[in-house]
């Protein structure tokens, strides 16, 4: 889906380029730490009395599940749970 005009989408990278290499990592930063703040808080809401293990391996499943092999992503959750 792509909802934004051509303006707008070249305005944004306009001030994105404008930019000091320092501030688009911190943006960058900023955004990451955002949505998994939001992830976190929709996990939570639906199991309120989550370990910190299993949430752990809740959020590297919402994050990274697609960016793994399968048999990857599972060495990596059987870690997570440690």
């Amino acid at each position: 889906m792509h909802d934004t005009s051509l303006d707008m989408d070249e305005k944004m990278r306009e001030i994105v380029r404008a930019k000091t290499p320092l501030e688009r990592i911190k943006m960058g930063c900023s955004m990451y730490e955002t949505s998994r703040y939001l992830v976190q808080r929709y996990i939570l809401e639906g199991n309120p009395s989550i370990s910190k293990k299993r949430l752990r391996k809740e959020l590297f499943l919402k994050f990274y599940r697609n960016d793994f092999p399968s048999a990857e992503c599972e060495r990596i959750v059987k870690h997570l749970q440690k």
